[in-house]
């Protein structure tokens, strides 16, 4: 079961319309599934708000340990890289986590399906290594990662290795 859906994030569905890989139509389609996804989110969080709050208030939590060890803008800086992994599932989630409009805490899921979770970071000046949880919430069907992130030439982080 694919929680996170197998259309391509909106940033890669325009550098596939720029490049002319699709079509304006196709482009347009893929948009409108992922509004029709967004809506359906918005509609269950409305059906049981105490649930929703829940799981809000647990998400601040988790951002807020991780930027008072870190720094909010290290943190989003890693949020960004992981969106823009090719095949990496929270993508979907992460693709707009350079938009500084958009509170931390949205790009974090810690019990709502799919949910997406920093487990343990270890930040060194040049590397970051990221242990993190995406899928289900069941601890079995959750699937686990440890990424390494580097800095290059221009001190940019970019993914070095994924490792399941």
């Amino acid at each position: 079961m694919d929680l996170f859906g197998s259309i391509p994030t909106p940033p890669e569905l325009f550098r596939q319309f720029e490049r002319g890989a699709i079509s304006r139509e196709e482009l347009q389609a893929s948009m409108a599934l992922h509004a029709r996804d967004l809506i359906e989110e918005m509609k269950e969080a409305s059906k049981n708000p105490m649930s929703s709050y829940l799981e809000r208030l647990r998400n601040m939590a988790a951002v807020r340990k991780l930027a008072k060890k870190h720094g909010a803008a290290l943190l989003r800086e890693i949020l960004v890289v992981l969106g823009r992994i090719e095949g990496f599932p929270p993508a979907q989630l992460l693709w707009n986590a350079g938009h500084p409009d958009m509170p931390l805490h949205c790009f974090f899921r810690t019990r709502h399906e799919p949910v997406f979770r920093i487990v343990k970071m270890q930040v060194a000046p040049m590397k970051i290594r990221i242990q993190i949880e995406y899928g289900a919430h069941k601890p079995r069907d959750t699937t686990r990662e440890e990424i390494l992130l580097q800095r290059d030439s221009r001190m940019n982080l970019e993914l070095v290795d994924r490792i399941a």
